[in-house]
């Protein structure tokens, strides 16, 4: 190959100039779409009593509204790169944000709860398409040498919208009724369809219009990753491996992704090529992605259950108290993109994991007399780490990967992320349950072996009560419920400190991860993926 060809290529690589003006027209159709899809992981939560009772459901039916939209977004995930190479990444993204909206509308409009999770399948189809798309999108404005402030901007709005979700859903809850959680999106999904049309460019991705769809690869993919997410999604609920139905998704979940895999690589036209993973940067990316995600969402999924339910807050006074450090992450994006065009994306990787180390281990010392200034510390560390694990990851992962491989990638990181956060809710789960009984089982045997701090207590709040008039049979009674309170409590809090333990330990296991990622390119514009 010629010289000249060579600078024809590279030249090819980069991004069609897009006026100013319009650059941030298109941010906000971006990011638009990535906050509503990342913000409808997390605004039902708080509203599930209220749609539980308003159609009659039981927690067992009522958490399908959850899961079922976690499962349609991973069954997308890695096919979005394709989609948008058929039909165009322009009307690829509308048609998402399009069936994002309406499916808002019904689910918002939903009388049974049927209805309800089927259009949150529909939501979580459109909502797939959303991140990695948008991402590009955005990418595809910004000139190389801006690439990492446009994925910082992008990137606030990936991380602030779980953490804005139990606040918006709690004060849309409290103050009108569970359908405003998902009629909120209408006015935004509607300015984000119209922003796309009028300026995102229409870029043709290498189309394969003529080329065969690859039905059976999508068969498999949703088979297989449709029933691990489920196993994730209600293993905890149903006792794992005790529940016929567990056992029997495992098994079609292995089936269908090892079929998946094969049939990837061997077939002509794959509807995801998964040869990318021999880029060395990306398998240590989609590694560490799962392990961020295990962190992300385990402390959502955690710190929620520890103020509300050990603390007595409300729902939306635990949004409030999360929000600091979703306002700080915002600092970390920007300085994390502007220091990412300077410093070696792998070296604030590594900072970025020591601060959510940090955090971490703050979260593991909390005890049932800690509050919200006991946590704001641990939370500012976590807020400030985010922007200086996710920008570099992406740079690192898809930084030398060629400009028809980076969409599959981005995707896969995505994927990554988001099965990685599942697996870190049904762990922290888990782990509440076991070592809550684990804890309380030596507790009590403590207690049943007459350790002085145990007989001293109750001796002490009999005492007590005998003084306020009880009888000592009604006061012995009493003071033992009041121990058993205080055995309960503890015990949970054990627990939650096991769970922070056990996200500090994934951390620490993914340091070794970034001595795996390549130097990227520096002349790598990463907004080439389709």
């Amino acid at each position: 190959m010629s010289e000249v060809q060579e600078i024809e290529e590279e030249e090819s690589i980069e991004a069609p100039p897009v006026s100013p003006n319009l650059r941030y027209l298109i941010v906000v159709a971006a990011m638009i779409g990535a906050v509503l899809e990342v913000l409808d992981t997390s605004i039902t939560n708080v509203a599930i009593p209220q749609m539980q009772g308003n159609l009659g459901a039981t927690i067992s039916e009522i958490g399908w509204v959850n899961t079922g939209y976690i499962i349609s977004n991973v069954v997308v995930l890695p096919i979005t790169g394709w989609l948008s190479d058929r039909f165009g990444r322009r009307n690829y993204f509308a048609a998402s944000i399009a069936l994002f909206t309406i499916a808002s509308l019904f689910c918002g409009w939903s009388h049974t709860l049927s209805q309800l999770i089927f259009w949150r399948l529909v939501q979580g189809f459109g909502g797939g398409g959303l991140l990695s798309t948008g991402q590009v999108i955005m990418l595809r404005a910004f000139p190389k040498s801006q690439q990492g402030t446009a994925t910082a901007i992008f990137g606030m709005g990936v991380m602030i919208g779980p953490s804005l979700g139990p606040v918006l859903g709690g004060y849309l809850t409290d103050n009108f009724s569970w359908p405003w959680i998902f009629f909120v999106n209408l006015p935004f999904g509607i300015a984000a369809s119209i922003l796309t049309m009028l300026y995102v460019p229409n870029e043709e991705g290498p189309t394969r219009q003529s080329a065969k769809i690859d039905f059976a690869g999508f068969l498999l993919l949703a088979l297989g990753m449709g029933s691990l997410q489920t196993v994730l999604e209600r293993g905890q609920q149903d006792d794992w491996f005790s529940a016929p139905l567990i056992v029997g998704l495992t098994l079609t979940s292995i089936i269908g992704l090892v079929g998946f895999v094969w049939w990837e690589l061997t077939v002509e036209d794959p509807i995801v090529n998964l040869r990318v993973f021999r880029n060395r940067s990306l398998t240590a990316g989609s590694l560490f992605g799962a392990i961020l995600g295990i962190g992300l969402y385990a402390v959502l999924f955690l710190l929620p259950i520890y103020l509300q339910n050990s603390q007595n807050y409300t729902a939306f006074e635990t949004g409030m108290i999360l929000l600091p450090s979703a306002l700080v992450s915002m600092v970390s994006f920007v300085a994390a993109g502007i220091l990412s065009q300077q410093v070696d994306p792998r070296a604030l990787l590594a900072g970025g994991t020591v601060l959510f180390l940090l955090s971490a281990f703050g979260l593991s010392h909390l005890s049932t007399d800690s509050g919200a200034p006991d946590v704001f510390w641990p939370l500012m560390a976590r807020g400030l780490s985010l922007g200086f694990l996710f920008i570099p990851l992406t740079v690192s992962s898809l930084g030398n990967l060629k400009p028809d491989e980076i969409g599959v990638g981005s995707g896969m990181i995505n994927l990554t992320r988001q099965l990685g956060g599942s697996i870190g809710i049904a762990a922290a789960s888990t782990i509440l349950t076991q070592r809550i009984d684990f804890h309380r089982s030596i507790l009590v045997s403590q207690m049943n072996q007459g350790t002085d701090g145990a007989s001293g207590w109750l001796l002490h709040a009999q005492n007590t009560l005998i003084g306020y008039g009880y009888s000592a049979a009604s006061a012995h009674l009493s003071a033992l419920g009041q121990l058993t309170e205080v055995v309960e409590e503890q015990c949970s809090m054990l627990a939650f400190n096991d769970a922070f333990v056990l996200i500090f330990v994934a951390f620490l296991a993914a340091l070794p991860l970034i001595l795996l990622f390549e130097r990227p390119r520096a002349d790598t514009d990463i907004s080439a993926a389709h």
